[in-house]
C-alpha cells in the first residue's frame, strides 16, 4: 500500500523516541548485559531508517517479519521492546494492509507470550531465593496467560484500530484530493464554455448583420451608390460595435462592475440605429448580482436580434422592471409571428430559456402566425 512520505518520518522520529526512552531506563540497570542491548536496539535503530511501502509485497512482508522477530527475541533476551513491537504492528498495517496485519498479530502472539513466560522464570531463576512452586502452579501458569493474553488482545486491537483510523483518514484526504482536481476541471470546462457563449453572444449577432450590410453594399455599388455608401456606414458602426462588445467581454471577465440598464439601453439604441424598427423600452431593474445581471442581459439580447432577424417587425417594445417581487422582462413585437411547434427551429429560444432556468424563472410565449410574438420572463428576485 503506498503511502505518503511524511509518514514514514513520523514513524522514524516514533522509533527514536521509544528508543532513547528505553535506552534511559537500561543505563539505570546495573546487571544488564550491554552487548546484546547494543545488538538489539542497534538492530531498532537499523530498521528505523526504513519504511518499505513502496516495495513489492514480499519485501514489505520480510521487513514486518524480521522486525516482529526481532521484537520477541529481545523480549527473551531481557530487552524491553514492548511499545516497538506495537510499533512495528502499527507499520504492518501500512505495508501489508488488514487482513496482512491481523495475521502478523495472530502469529506473534503465542512466542510474545511464551518469552514474558519464560522471562518470568528466567528472573525466578537468578534470584538467590528458593524457586516458589507458584510459578510452575498450573493455575498460576493459565492465569499468567490469560492475563497476559489480554493485555496483548487489548494493546494489539487498539493499535490496528488505531492504524485503519489513519488509513481512512488518509485515504479521505486523498478522495478529497481527487475531487478538488475534479472540480477544478470542471470549473474551467464551465469557464471555457461562459466564455465561448458570451463571445457568441456579444459578437456572433453583430457579424451576421456585419456580414448581410456588406453584401448589400457589394450588391449595389454599382446601381446604387448612394444606398451602397450607407450600408458601409452602417458596416463601420457594427465593426466599431463587435470591438466594443468583445471590450466590454473581457471588462465582464475581469471585473464585478455591469450596469444592466445602462448596457440594455445602449443596446436598444443600437437596435434602433441598425434597423427600421420604431422600438420603445422601458428599463427600471434594480442592482443585481454580475451573474444575475449578465444573464438577464443576454437573455434580452437574444430576444432583441431574433426579433430583429426573424420578425419582420416595425415595433418592438421592451420592458424589464420588477412586479411584486419578481422581475419581469417583457418583448413584444409586431412582426409574421410563428407557429408554437416552430419555435425551437432556429429562433434560438432554446437559448433564451436555458438562460431563464439557470436563474430559476419561468418564459412564457405567446405568438401565431401573422400576429407577432410576445415573451414574457418572469425572474425571482
Amino acid at each position: 500500500m503506498p503511502f505518503l512520505h511524511p509518514l514514514s518520518r513520523t514513524f522514524r522520529y516514533l522509533e527514536w523516541i521509544i528508543l532513547i526512552a528505553y535506552v534511559s531506563m537500561e543505563l539505570s540497570e546495573t546487571t544488564q548485559d550491554w552487548t546484546l542491548v547494543f545488538v538489539f536496539y542497534g538492530a531498532f535503530l537499523v530498521l528505523s531508517c526504513f519504511f518499505p511501502n513502496r516495495r513489492a509485497y514480499p519485501l514489505r512482508l520480510l521487513y514486518v517479519g524480521i522486525a516482529l522477530t526481532i521484537s520477541v527475541l529481545a523480549r527473551r533476551a531481557g530487552i524491553n521492546s514492548d511499545f516497538l513491537l506495537y510499533a512495528y504492528l502499527s507499520k504492518s498495517y501500512f505495508l501489508l494492509n488488514r487482513r496482512g496485519a491481523t495475521a502478523a498479530a495472530a502469529l506473534v502472539m503465542v512466542p510474545w507470550i511464551a518469552s514474558k513466560y519464560l522471562e518470568q522464570v528466567d528472573w525466578v531463576q537468578r534470584s538467590s531465593e528458593p524457586i516458589p512452586l507458584s510459578v510452575f502452579d498450573p493455575m498460576a501458569l493459565t492465569r499468567f496467560v490469560l492475563i497476559s493474553l489480554a493485555a496483548y488482545l487489548a494493546a494489539s486491537t487498539f493499535t490496528l484500530i488505531v492504524s485503519a483510523m489513519v488509513v481512512n483518514d488518509q485515504k479521505n484526504r486523498q478522495q478529497a484530493a481527487m475531487l478538488s482536481q475534479q472540480i477544478e476541471s470542471l470549473s474551467a470546462d464551465l469557464e471555457r464554455t461562459r466564455i465561448a457563449r458570451e463571445l457568441h453572444d456579444s459578437l456572433g449577432h453583430t457579424l451576421t448583420d456585419l456580414d448581410i450590410q456588406l453584401a448589400v453594399a457589394q450588391e449595389l455599388r454599382q446601381r446604387d451608390p448612394e444606398q451602397a455608401d450607407r450600408a458601409v456606414d452602417i458596416a463601420k458602426m457594427l465593426v466599431g460595435q463587435c470591438i466594443e462588445d468583445a471590450s466590454r467581454a473581457l471588462q465582464r471577465m475581469r471585473q464585478s462592475d455591469f450596469d444592466l440598464n445602462q448596457a440594455l439601453s445602449t443596446l436598444l439604441a443600437q437596435v434602433q440605429q441598425t434597423s427600421n424598427m420604431q422600438v420603445k423600452w422601458k428599463l427600471n431593474l434594480p442592482e443585481l448580482s454580475v451573474y444575475q445581471s449578465y444573464q438577464i442581459y443576454c437573455i434580452l439580447k437574444e430576444a432583441v436580434r431574433n426579433v430583429q432577424k426573424h420578425a419582420q417587425a416595425s415595433h418592438l417594445t421592451l420592458y424589464a422592471m420588477v412586479v411584486a417581487n419578481d422581475i419581469v422582462l417583457d418583448i413584444e413585437d409586431d412582426g409574421i409571428g410563428a407557429e408554437m411547434g416552430s419555435l425551437y427551429n432556429g429562433f434560438g429560444i432554446q437559448g433564451i430559456r436555458e438562460r431563464v432556468q439557470l436563474l430559476g424563472g419561468q418564459l412564457e410565449i405567446q405568438t401565431a402566425l401573422s400576429e407577432g410574438m410576445r415573451l414574457q420572463v418572469t425572474l425571482p428576485l
